[in-house]
């Protein structure tokens, strides 16, 4: 089982401006704009060294503030679409971790720090629902659908009640682009997050998650494989 990492020790910065989910206008519509000013705002508060060259590997979170009147688990804010941005501005490869959390407040908050490995046996590190490892290429169906199958032998119904807290670790070698993988791979997930459609198994009940944590491992002896592996529980 690998060993994930921990939420940096650094205190958090309040946002100038709410989250602003990824984009997939063109880059003169308004939701692309919006998104590049959010991301400009965000890049001004990044502590020294995040916007240089650095060896060093760091961990991001997210904190996402709603309003009261708005449910944290309808309404498509999944916190992947919320952290992917982030990954493209920063760089992902700088990064070993990224946290992601919905609740109700008035303010959203995001710190960078150092990435620190959890000490082995931790506690809050539970048996893993399920990994696998995949030989295919990551932008094929057959990919997703190699994680949903595995999703679906060990869980056969969507884990009950409403929130989630969601757990990926990604083992890759250290060439990939590991950002690339979150949302196929949550895609893939319906069998334990829900599916509204049977038909249309790549659609899973994804905003359910109020609290997510995305980990990479790098090992370059897998190549071109990757190691998924999935924890998953009640918020």
């Amino acid at each position: 089982m690998p060993v994930l990492f921990s939420p940096p020790a650094v205190a958090p910065v309040k946002l100038p401006v709410p989250p602003v989910l990824e984009s997939w206008d063109g880059a003169g519509h308004p939701s692309r704009q919006r998104l590049i000013a959010y991301l400009d705002s965000v890049a001004a508060l990044a502590p020294e060294g995040v916007a240089e060259d650095s060896a060093r590997s760091l961990a991001l979170v997210l904190d996402v503030g709603l309003a009261r009147d708005v449910a944290l688990t309808r309404g498509g804010r999944d916190l992947d679409n919320y952290l992917f941005p982030l990954a493209r501005r920063f760089g992902a490869g700088r990064f070993d971790a990224f946290f992601a959390r919905k609740r109700h407040a008035p303010h959203s908050t995001i710190a960078i720090g150092p990435a620190v490995l959890r000490s082995p046996g931790n506690a809050e590190q539970a048996e893993p629902l399920f990994s696998v490892r995949t030989s295919m290429s990551a932008t094929s169906p057959a990919w997703k659908l190699t994680l949903h199958r595995a999703c679906r032998v060990v869980q056969s119904e969507p884990i009950p009640g409403d929130a989630l807290r969601l757990v990926l670790c990604f083992e890759v070698s250290g060439r990939r682009n590991w950002s690339t993988l979150w949302k196929p791979a949550i895609d893939a997930l319906g069998p334990l997050l829900g599916m509204p459609d049977p038909s249309h198994p790549f659609r899973p009940l994804d905003d359910r998650v109020v609290d997510l944590a995305l980990h990479r491992v790098v090992d370059d002896t897998l190549g071109h494989d990757i190691v998924v592996t999935v924890w998953c529980s009640p918020a």
